[in-house]
């Protein structure tokens, strides 16, 4: 995995955070753009967190191989 993917990644979910306005709760409607969007943000750092994982796993793997 390359550094710039994971900046990326990282980048698209505080892009997500940052457009969620906490003190606009005023209607249902506004509440709930802002529950969709946190939701996706974390989405987004779960799927990239198990991508993590599985590289992390991936490199292990071909370290006990070469012992």
């Amino acid at each position: 995995m390359k550094i710039s993917y994971a900046y990326k990644k990282i980048s698209e979910a505080m892009a997500l955070i940052d457009n969620i306005n906490l003190y606009e709760v005023s209607t249902v409607t506004v509440r709930m753009l802002n529950q969709k969007k946190l939701h996706k943000a974390y989405k987004l750092l779960d799927n990239f967190r198990d991508e993590l994982i599985r590289e992390n796993i991936i490199n292990k793997q071909k370290q006990g191989g070469n012992k």
